[in-house]
């Protein structure tokens, strides 16, 4: 064979390698390509599932912040209202007639535990109608039930509006009209938010 066709034949042989090794690449580099193709595509589904979950849940979060903030707001309003309704009780017992007044102090008073000889802290401005008999009709009433009539005013005056404080001598009892508010409001909260909601107020 002479030196021509040898290295033809070489030439020849090297395009074919050549070419199968071309071939080969090609087929490793569009198998490598569709794997790459195939995971990306499965990372987007799973990106997309995972974003519709997210999507729910966020959605799920912003309606549970809603609700609660809505029934914040109720609850609110409703505190605010019955705030307003126990203020009217207290502008109402702040106006009593003389009469009414008298019946209220003297049902605080007669129907607390007495010996009789405790002293009556009261309001500055309450203390005339004690003086002008008011305390001589209490007095009396003590007496009227067997119990000694020597209640007396003390030279103090009351450091709240409305209402009595009774001093004794082993306790004293607040019969202020604030306190005894806050007694109703304590005890009867639930019935007064049923009446005016028809459900409790937490």
């Amino acid at each position: 064979m002479s030196g021509d066709k040898i290295i033809q034949k070489i030439e020849e042989e090297a395009k074919q390698d050549a070419a199968a090794i071309g071939a080969a690449a090609q087929e490793k580099a569009r198998k490598e390509k569709e794997r790459i193709l195939a995971k990306a595509q499965e990372e987007v589904r799973e990106i997309q599932a995972k974003s519709q979950v997210d999507a729910k849940e966020a959605a799920g979060r912003l309606q549970l912040i809603a609700e609660l903030q809505s029934r914040k707001e109720n609850l609110a309003s409703k505190r605010k209202v019955l705030q307003e309704a126990f203020d009217r009780a207290a502008g109402q017992l702040e106006a009593l007639p003389q009469e009414q007044w008298e019946k209220l102090i003297g049902r605080i008073v007669l129907g607390s535990d007495l010996t009789g000889r405790e002293t009556l802290v009261v309001p500055a401005k309450d203390r005339p109608r004690y003086e002008n008999g008011f305390l001589a009709r209490l007095n009396g009433e003590l007496k009227a039930q067997g119990r000694e009539g020597a209640l007396a005013l003390s030279d103090k005056a009351a450091d709240f509006a409305d209402g009595v404080l009774i001093e004794g001598e082993n306790c004293d009892y607040d019969g202020s009209f604030a306190t005894l508010l806050e007694d109703v409001r304590t005890g009867e909260e639930y019935r007064v938010a049923e009446l005016l909601f028809g459900a409790e107020v937490k």
